[in-house]
């Protein structure tokens, strides 16, 4: 009897762990294979610190929402040999997620990657200010002009304009301002010896910063990819010949510069009044010969191609067409002709607009207004 009730015993005693190891078994298995978001949850973003083991990464995670078991993470890392391998960071977590993804993602060090994108024709301080507007970045170019900053990051250069590659930049939460700013100098800077190595013969520049600077005049006179070359062209020749550029971006730019002591988007002036026009400063290309003191944008890559290639043409002059791109004329008389067109077409448009006449934009009017 004492012997049946203790078989009793053990054959219970093993279904119940049998039992329990199938429930566990199972639960671990829905754990691994659970996502760790509801299908429509949106998704979240955690922080890791550094130093954190596994056990407390999934507390982190569990406290934000994610449906994940802290012991069983742990144990799954320390199984996996992964546990000393997580990369601090900022991750995301999706409905796409479960824990061995996840856990992989944050092996891999898969942080939530930030881009800022810079559009080529800003200025260097529009490009300061978006960096400073950033919140993902660790500012430690705050409260510094322009100067303060090629002296902070030891730039050889003494003037910031021009000098910072327009692109898409791509960086993790805490990457310092600063590292951008000399990322994007290195990136100018490969690509003007790039182009500067391979120019045409015959170009009117003594130094590379000759090229730069002319560059960022024709991507400011023209958004057109076709028509760089031509614009490049046009200008080249006016230098060849001694001829003033008489661009008004440059003097728009001087003007800001004059007012402010910087240009970006708030401080430069949409259009020119006479008075303005006539402002004598550095910059005004229609007062002064040859290329201004300094670029007046931050010139793309094909701007920098345009300029070291441009175009084999006579024209002199050139005015917007009304369409969003430009006559190209040889004559002054030719180019007078196409300055009464653009005219009467900017006048049919704001008829039919039944509006005020707008002044142009800058980079819309005539080049050598006669």
């Amino acid at each position: 009897m004492k012997r049946a009730l203790l078989l009793l015993i053990v054959w219970g005693l093993t279904l119940g762990l049998l039992a329990g190891l199938v429930l566990g078994v199972g639960f671990i298995g829905t754990s691994l294979t659970r996502p760790l978001l509801a299908p429509d949850a949106p998704a979240m973003t955690i922080e890791i610190p550094s130093g954190a083991d596994a056990l407390r990464i999934a507390r982190i995670a569990d406290a934000a929402g994610a449906r994940l078991n802290p012991t069983v993470f742990a144990w799954v890392a320390r199984l996996r040999g992964q546990a000393r391998d997580i990369q601090a960071g900022e991750y995301q977590i999706t409905a796409q997620d479960h824990l061995l993804s996840w856990l992989d993602r944050l092996v891999a060090g898969d942080v939530v990657r930030y881009r800022l994108t810079i559009a080529e024709g800003n200025t260097a301080q529009d490009f300061l200010n978006a960096l400073a507007a950033e919140p993902a970045l660790a500012h430690t170019l705050q409260g510094l002009n322009q100067a303060q900053i090629i002296k902070t990051l030891n730039l050889p250069i003494l003037n910031l304009e021009g000098w910072l590659f327009p692109d898409t930049y791509v960086f993790t939460r805490g990457t310092t301002d600063r590292k951008i700013v000399q990322e994007a100098y290195r990136g100018m800077k490969a690509r003007l010896d790039a182009a500067w190595a391979t120019r045409a013969t015959n170009l009117p520049f003594k130094t590379p910063y000759d090229a730069l600077i002319l560059a960022s005049i024709v991507e400011k006179e023209t958004g057109l990819p076709a028509e760089r070359a031509e614009v490049a062209g046009v200008f080249v020749n006016r230098l060849n010949l001694g001829m003033r550029l008489q661009t008004d971006p440059t003097v728009i730019y001087g003007v800001a510069m004059a007012s402010q002591g910087q240009v970006d988007e708030q401080t430069a002036p949409r259009s020119l009044t006479v008075t303005q026009l006539r402002a004598d400063t550095p910059y005004n290309t229609y007062l002064h010969t040859g290329l201004p003191p300094t670029p007046i944008a931050l010139p793309s890559a094909a701007a920098l191609q345009a300029v070291m290639h441009p175009a084999a043409t006579d024209a002199l002059y050139f005015v917007a067409n009304g369409t969003g791109g430009h006559t190209f004329s040889r004559t002054l008389q030719g180019h007078n002709q196409a300055v009464q067109t653009w005219r009467r077409l900017e006048n049919q448009r704001n008829t039919a607009a039944a509006n005020p006449a707008i002044s142009p934009k800058a980079n819309e009017q005539p080049v050598n207004k006669p």
